[in-house]
């Protein structure tokens, strides 16, 4: 229980407070997406970093070590944070509302927008689909590692997944992934940019805690990489259990499938700015991480009574299902200016 508390604060706190200061402080609103971008970056440098930590403290204290270090780092963040970080509010009137009255407004702002609402449902399957293949990746390649040949990459010196390494090499591709991010933002935006598109331009919002930006790209962006996710996660439904290739097949699956996800993170919390509003934006998405607790909980109960093939075909439809709700926020118009401008790029590549 104090699990779910703490994850859900996790996941919400942090980011708004970044976004409520950071406009409070007068920084520049374009560069919220670096920071953004560049917070995922650092979460998976930090993972990397913590692997390591733990591999030697398991080494040099036994089990209890790595659980050691996980509460002195939970330490030195409450310290961090208690003596640097300055308290915000969304509205400019602290304390004047109750927490039922907060979650009260979050809720019929979830109930009245169904706009919010997709998006929580969008994001909460994504991060769903995150928890549960934490716990379907290991089993996977273990299943698959008994088929492999001696000296595979990412076996170790008994024909075992090398989990340490592969975890680090998740992280990594996490890294890419994020930096990736804005490169790929800036390709999809002049996909369905006009050429002659000005400030006053449809396609160009000012969304604030972020200046301007491209909704639709942004949109696209994130579509595209949960359709390319869905098709990864199938991967090891399909694979042959017999061949000594599945080991590998189904590791560069899963390395992809990381670095999509460092790419679509930051477009999330883009997506938020853009349809969350700043006043309720930390009750909104603890309300609607309700959704990833439940699918988390389900997709982690089920593996328990079916094979992780017919899992990891489960969670890819969450994926196809989350691309295709992120699809139905395009307009028609921003549909029909994506397909004049491919029609166009097309026409001069002939």
């Amino acid at each position: 229980m104090v699990g779910g508390i703490t994850t859900n604060l996790l996941f919400s706190v942090f980011e708004t407070w970044l976004v409520t200061e950071h406009r409070r402080r007068g920084f520049a609103e374009e560069k919220l997406e670096t920071i953004l971008r560049d917070s995922v970056i650092a979460s998976n440098l930090a993972a990397i970093v913590s692997g390591w930590i733990a591999h030697v403290l398991a080494a040099k204290y036994g089990p209890v070590g790595p659980f050691e270090g996980a509460v002195t780092c939970t330490a030195i963040a409450l310290v961090l944070v208690a003596a640097a970080w300055t308290e915000n509010y969304g509205s400019e009137s602290p304390g004047t509302k109750s927490i039922r009255s907060y979650m009260g407004d979050a809720l019929n702002t979830i109930v009245s927008d169904s706009q919010i609402s997709r998006i929580g449902i969008i994001q909460g399957l994504t991060e769903g689909s995150l928890q549960t293949f934490v716990f379907l990746w290991s089993p996977a390649l273990r299943h698959f590692a008994t088929k492999a040949p001696m000296g595979v990459l990412g076996l170790d010196e008994n024909g075992e997944p090398a989990y340490g390494l592969i975890f680090g090499a998740f992280m990594a591709c996490g890294v890419v992934g994020g930096f990736s991010e804005h490169l790929a933002r800036k390709a999809v935006t002049w996909c369905v940019t006009p050429p002659d598109a000005d400030e006053t331009d449809d396609t160009i919002a000012e969304v604030e805690g972020e200046g301007k930006v491209c909704p639709v790209a942004i949109e696209l962006l994130a579509s595209i990489s949960y359709f390319i996710c869905a098709g990864l996660l199938f991967i090891p439904s399909i694979l042959s259990e017999d061949s000594p290739y599945s080991f590998s097949i189904a590791l560069v699956a899963f390395l992809v499938y990381e670095f999509m996800i460092g790419l679509y993170m930051p477009c999330e919390g883009v997506i938020r700015s853009i349809y969350m509003p700043t006043a309720s934006r930390c009750s909104l998405v603890t309300m609607l991480r309700v959704v990833v607790n439940v699918a988390v909980a389900l997709g982690v109960v089920s593996t328990n009574f079916i094979p992780f093939s017919t899992a990891f075909a489960s969670v890819s439809s969450l994926m196809v299902i989350s691309a295709s709700l992120q699809l139905s926020l395009v307009s028609g118009k921003k549909w029909r200016l994506f397909i004049d401008r491919l029609r166009t790029f097309g026409r001069k590549a002939q």
